[in-house]
């Protein structure tokens, strides 16, 4: 097993490797976040992907209720004009019996 050591301290021996930029870190360097050891640069990359992968998520999220909010109006309408036309036709068919 061959030894590693740290990217920024090349006399001090690693702890383990970033899981995003794969680079060995010592203890002083690596962050455990989650469980997961992280450089300093492997933390600003997780933070960006992840506010990527929220503002795509509000784009989404902020379509899915514009679609809401139209198709609201337009299912009442279309159930209006069916109670509508039901009744008149009701109307015509009782007006039929009663001739």
């Amino acid at each position: 097993m061959e030894i590693k050591y740290c990217v920024n301290h090349p006399g001090r021996q690693a702890l383990g490797e970033c899981v995003i930029t794969k680079r060995p870190v010592c203890p002083e360097c690596s962050t455990k976040y989650e469980g997961v050891n992280y450089s300093k640069e492997g933390l600003e990359e997780l933070k960006r992907r992840r506010a990527g992968a929220q503002a795509e998520g509000g784009i989404k999220r902020r379509l899915v209720d514009l679609l809401a909010v139209i198709q609201a109006p337009l299912s009442l309408y279309l159930l209006y004009l069916f109670y509508f036309y039901s009744v008149r036709l009701m109307a015509g068919m009782i007006g039929k019996l009663n001739e």
